[in-house]
């Protein structure tokens, strides 16, 4: 692609120079505090310079591009990773690198048009060197990228709709309040985790949910998913050609979950089966899971598994627990039971149908 062209697409996104907004600072302040580093940006190459359209860890709004890492992150498609750029011969003798704000550790993931043209990057930084940057790190640095990416590209296509204001404002709230719920996930998941490898990973694991709901609601224009589709979705990264004759998903009375329900159900059947692999019927030969649910005014899920648990244990105060019998009923307006037994487990969740279902 040429740069002449790479620049009229970065024009038409209108976002040079423009005010901050909250829907780019959420996502650099999930990389931030997920990938654990000093400093987090949504970078823009323009001509001559990297604008920075969100910044956490940095009180500059732009650099000269010559001096930009992300000036090199652009010309690539995966992430770019410095782990030590004293020791880079591109870098070490980088302004930026020798002096404020002193970077040693650097990923960039290229922020990717449809039309594959690259406007600039999310980037973390650090003034530390890092060889530690896994391959898990840097997909959850490419689906971060990918969300700014559908930040962007939702509003250009917003744009095509005759009734923008409306539309345009409907949408940013829904997604604000996904990623109003991630962040409120992580500081409970800070609170109770003091272990800073499992809060990290406890972090992925969220974020990637969050990541299936935004696919699921973004191959439906953002307006609704499938209750079976949602719950196979959600379920398959645990279903193995050994358990899946034992699975049993309901496929009568489908109805169309909202935006809110899906994220909020999304995160419920993940932390369950998280546990059904770990304690429950699908890490055990024997084990049966069903997958049901009810419709009308007042609606209900129940997930059963059936399984012998010869040291079954009352639920414990933990983060799964937490959304589980706290935040999964609230969220929904409804009540939650978890029975735990020696035959099984059987959780039973209500919600109000206007809390769940699209109206």
């Amino acid at each position: 692609m040429s740069e002449t062209a790479r620049l009229s697409a970065l024009e038409a996104t209108a976002l040079l120079d423009s005010i901050p907004e909250e829907r780019f600072d959420r996502i650099t302040r999930l990389a931030k505090h997920a990938l654990g580093t000093d400093i987090a940006l949504i970078s823009l190459i323009d001509s001559d310079r990297q604008w920075f359209k969100s910044k956490q860890g940095l009180d500059i709004s732009e650099t000269p591009r010559d001096l930009a890492f992300c000036n090199h992150a652009i010309r690539q498609t995966n992430v770019l990773i410095v782990g030590d750029a004293n020791d880079d011969a591109r870098f070490k003798n980088n302004p930026l690198v020798m002096g404020e704000p002193n970077i040693s550790f650097y990923a960039g993931a290229p922020l990717i048009t449809q039309s594959g043209h690259a406007l600039g990057t999310l980037c973390v930084i650090d003034s530390k060197p890092r060889r530690g940057f896994s391959d898990e790190d840097a997909q959850m640095l490419k689906d971060l990228a990918a969300a700014v990416m559908t930040e962007i590209e939702m509003v250009e296509q917003l744009q095509l709709i005759s009734d923008l204001n409306v539309v345009n404002e409907e949408l940013r709230h829904r997604m604000g309040n996904m990623y109003a719920h991630v962040s409120a996930l992580i500081a409970i998941v800070g609170r109770n985790e003091d272990d800073k490898e499992m809060l990290v990973r406890r972090l992925r694991e969220k974020i990637s949910t969050l990541g299936q709901t935004q696919a699921l609601l973004a191959a439906n224009k953002w307006a609704s998913v499938s209750m079976s589709n949602l719950v196979r979705t959600t379920l398959a990264p645990y279903i193995t050609p050994s358990n899946q004759e034992r699975i049993l998903i309901q496929n009568t009375d489908d109805f169309d979950v909202s935006p809110r329900g899906a994220f909020i159900l999304t995160l419920m059947l993940s932390e369950l089966g998280t546990n059904a692999v770990k304690h429950g019927a699908l890490g055990r030969e024997a084990g049966k899971l069903s997958v049901a649910w009810k419709t009308g005014e007042e609606m209900s899920l129940t997930w059963i598994e059936s399984v012998a648990l010869d040291n079954a244990k009352p639920l414990g105060k933990g983060f799964g627990s937490q959304i589980l019998t706290r935040i999964v009923p609230l969220d929904l307006n409804g009540e939650a039971t978890f029975d735990l037994s020696s035959e099984g487990l059987r959780y039973h969740v209500s919600a109000k149908s206007d809390r769940l279902a699209l109206m």
